[in-house]
């Protein structure tokens, strides 16, 4: 268990928080989708290798509380707009905003059970795409992603692979992520971001975390992410 204090806050425009509202919820069916037909393929222990979640189709009560769980989207305001590089699940308990001593506002919320990390599904996902994108015209069969799905993986998802080769063959800067096993993301620049709060000084670089149910966006968690890969998350800030 592990305890956030939301501190300074953000602003976003209106117009990018529509696009959030709507992406975020077409992200999370493309996430429970791929989940869904994994489940009727991998065996076992694969799940527990990848130390994932058994899906919403697993069972009837796993469904309902899959559908009422809430998803953590991480999202950068890169150079070409909004991405969303992999998500988290988390159950949220929200406390009773307290005031600091000077005045400020905090929002504190406790985060339970750890998080669900999705770089294989990322991997899955982006897999999946380029296949279609690449074959289907040649196939002929009815492909796993709609169009409308490929559109929201083309403008909202970076490409993500188990091997460095495909990155470096584009010419595109990458992460490695060290999860179980080596996975690379393209690399989206997040723009940097300077907090004064009780006398410290933060630097780190601006996320913007969606907060997420099955069908419904429920709000933006921004965050700092600090150099030494800690969170300092502040209160969304919503041009009127």
């Amino acid at each position: 268990m592990r305890k956030i204090i939301f501190s300074q806050g953000i602003g976003y425009g209106k117009d990018d928080v529509h696009e959030l509202e709507s992406a975020s919820v077409k992200v999370r069916g493309i996430y429970d989708k791929t989940l869904s037909m994994l489940s009727r393929y991998w065996p076992e222990s694969i799940w527990k290798r990848w130390t994932l979640d058994r899906p919403a189709q697993a069972s009837p009560a796993d469904e309902d509380k899959d559908k009422s769980s809430t998803i953590f989207q991480k999202w950068i305001q890169g150079p070409t707009g909004w991405k969303c590089i992999g998500c988290e699940r988390h159950n949220v308990e929200s406390l009773v905003a307290n005031h600091a001593s000077d005045g400020t506002s905090k929002h504190e919320y406790i985060f339970h059970n750890g998080r669900y990390q999705s770089m294989l599904l990322q991997v899955i996902i982006w897999s999946q795409y380029e296949e279609i994108t690449m074959f289907h015209p040649f196939l002929g069969d009815t492909p796993f992603f709609t169009e409308e799905e490929l559109e929201v993986i083309s403008t909202y998802f970076v490409p993500t692979y188990v091997h460095e080769a495909p990155l470096i063959q584009l010419g595109k800067s990458y992460k490695k992520h060290n999860t179980k096993f080596p996975i690379y993301q393209e690399y989206i620049s997040a723009p940097p971001l300077m907090l004064q709060f009780g006398g410290e000084v933060l630097e780190g670089t601006w996320m913007t975390g969606v907060y997420v149910d099955q069908a419904n966006f429920l709000g933006l968690g921004p965050y700092l992410k600090n150099t030494d890969g800690t969170r300092t998350f502040m209160e969304p800030l919503i041009d009127s």
